[in-house]
């Protein structure tokens, strides 16, 4: 391969590794993809789609022919809450204390997420297992 081939190769490497780059930021970027805690919300979220952590307050939670509403706590240790309706199934693990993820629309007025998808996070799996007796 001659010195002018592999200049034009490399461009084209480059130039095809940057639009990469550019269309993986666009699309988290349009799918509200970046993670953040409840206390992270801002009246700038209004309307967007939010991919949000927290814990599920003690007896907030309540079901009925709209769906799973509850308040969702900040896992920080602000005292930041969120009001989260959620009309689909939900996890075997979902329950008051359980830390989820949810993902839906931010209403920064009435400080409340219309959830389109639920995860539970499973922090048992993380924890170190007790040693066993001997």
């Amino acid at each position: 391969m001659n010195r002018k081939a592999r200049r034009r190769l490399l461009i084209a490497t480059l130039v095809l590794v940057a639009a990469f780059a550019v269309a993986v930021v666009w699309v988290v970027r349009s799918q509200g993809a970046y993670y953040r805690q409840v206390g992270g919300l801002t009246s700038a979220d209004d309307g967007k789609l939010v991919k949000v952590g927290g814990s599920v307050a003690a007896s907030s939670l309540s079901h009925d022919a709209a769906g799973y509403h509850f308040t969702l706590r900040d896992l920080t240790g602000k005292a930041e809450t969120v009001a989260v309706l959620y009309a689909g199934q939900v996890p075997d693990a979902f329950g008051p204390g359980v830390d989820v993820v949810v993902v839906g629309r931010y209403h920064a007025g009435g400080r409340a997420i219309a959830a389109e998808e639920l995860q539970t996070k499973c922090p048992s799996k993380y924890k170190a297992s007790a040693s066993p007796s001997t």
